[in-house]
């Protein structure tokens, strides 16, 4: 699935239109549509803006993810895997975005 096709499945997901998604992230809505459609690539501040609104990691929205990657290649190799890990696959991106971004904001304190 492509990073648009994912940002549409994920707006829709969270009930919101386009002009809803614009007036959480500031992006307009003629901007969104174009993402969507894939005429336009999503730019990293956008697509951490469309993440926060959404509720998800934006691991979850873009087209290829080193680890996401990996995990689906082993549950298709892995022949006990659940027949629709993606709600198990989403929860531990998240998991490691947040392990991520607490080690870069508490490897500062831990220097003081």
């Amino acid at each position: 699935m492509r990073t648009s096709d994912r940002i549409r499945h994920y707006r829709e997901k969270a009930g919101l239109t386009q002009r809803g998604l614009e007036s959480l992230t500031e992006i307009s809505q003629s901007t969104i549509n174009r993402i969507e459609s894939g005429r336009r690539p999503v730019k990293p501040y956008e697509l951490t803006a469309i993440a926060e609104a959404l509720g998800c990691p934006e691991s979850s929205l873009v087209e290829h993810h080193e680890v996401r990657d990996r995990i689906q290649w082993t549950a298709r190799t892995n022949s006990t895997a659940v027949p629709d890990p993606s709600t198990a696959k989403d929860f531990l991106f998240y998991l490691l975005e947040m392990d991520t971004y607490l080690r870069g904001v508490l490897q500062p304190i831990e220097s003081s």
